[in-house]
């Protein structure tokens, strides 16, 4: 076996020029399926910051560009390039992968993953991270600074690590992927992507409360906010609350979200409240139940009751309108009123 999994993001690197600039992390992730027949399928995407900027699927195996100004720091001749190393890349991967399967005795099918990261700065080889999972559980991770393959918890780790550690190829390969390329990589991309990473977008907060059998929920949802660390925390009486968290979840417009909760035994409103620390405030936010966000969502509900009435009414009142046309006589009496007379 000559090289394993070189990620094929790296074949940018040799394309692009360098410039330096602030610190960023790049990370690239791939997934390769292995069907009990050993059919392969594939995904991969790269990442700058939480800025998804590469990806590359099964059907095509090309690379596409998920940010338009990533795109311009290739020219179409290295598009062109790009692909065929990619194509190239994801067939060796097969070779190499199916090798260690049946060296193994992996059984079944079975799932690849791979995450390469490192920084702009190479201040501290800990930022380069080759990591690589079977089924969910590490198998094998590179370490840069000594150079050699470290085993992680699963079965077949400890094969691996030795089939990885003597091929002498893939493990320097490796290393100078990740010391010299992917440096040279996150560099450009440090200022190529500057204005789309660097944004901040503050975050909108609604508390609210419910009641369940334990007493009273309080739920705190902070919504559209941009880098993704954030710190959201419900507070009882100035003191902090243990809470159930979700994880920071993507919303479709680039954004992210976050909600926590609480129960509480007893509340009166204006003790509880919601703080957030962002690096788009300059202060901790603060949002107490008592000010709870009634004000938009009961406009949204009396606008909405009020156009219901208007459209009812006014049905009603073409309704009657129109009866009214259809059935009056031109002595103003309707023609149930006249056929009663006359059947007098």
């Amino acid at each position: 076996m000559k090289v394993l999994i070189p990620s094929f993001m790296f074949s940018l690197l040799l394309l692009l020029s360098i410039t330096a600039a602030g610190s960023i992390m790049i990370t690239a992730a791939q997934h390769y399926y292995f069907s009990s027949d050993r059919v392969m399928t594939f995904l991969g995407s790269l990442e700058v910051e939480d800025i998804e900027v590469l990806a590359a699927y099964n059907d095509s195996r090309l690379i596409e560009f998920k940010q338009s100004w990533l795109k311009k720091s290739l020219t179409d001749i290295d598009w062109k390039l790009c692909n065929m190393l990619l194509q190239r890349y994801v067939m060796n991967f097969q070779n190499h992968a199916r090798n260690i399967i049946e060296k193994c005795g992996i059984k079944g099918a079975v799932l690849f993953q791979c995450w390469v990261g490192c920084s702009s700065s190479m201040d501290d080889l800990k930022d380069l991270n080759y990591k690589v999972a079977l089924d969910g559980e590490d198998l094998v991770s590179i370490n840069a600074g000594e150079g050699v393959w470290v085993a992680g918890n699963s079965p077949y780790s400890q094969d691996v690590q030795r089939i990885m550690q003597n091929d002498e190829v893939t493990r320097l390969t490796t290393i100078t992927l990740l010391t010299h390329h992917c440096y040279g990589l996150a560099l450009t991309f440090s200022t190529a992507g500057k204005e789309a990473y660097s944004r901040k977008i503050q975050p909108q907060v609604y508390i609210t409360k419910k009641l369940d059998t334990f007493g009273t929920e309080v739920l705190c949802m902070v919504t559209g906010f941009y880098p993704k660390p954030i710190n959201v925390s419900l507070w009882k009486e100035n003191k902090m609350e243990e809470v159930l968290s979700t994880i920071t979840l993507p919303n479709g417009d680039g954004t992210y979200q976050k909600t926590v909760s609480t129960t509480v035994n007893s509340i009166e409103q204006q003790s509880v409240y919601c703080q957030v620390e962002h690096s788009s405030l300059k202060e901790p936010l603060i949002v107490h139940l008592d000010e709870i966000n009634h004000t938009p969502i009961m406009l949204v509900i009396g606008i909405t009751i009020a156009v219901i009435v208007c459209v009812v009414g006014l049905v009603c009142f073409l309704k009657l309108s129109k009866k009214r046309r259809r059935y009056t006589s031109i002595i103003g009496l309707t023609m149930d009123r006249l056929s009663w007379r006359r059947g007098c």
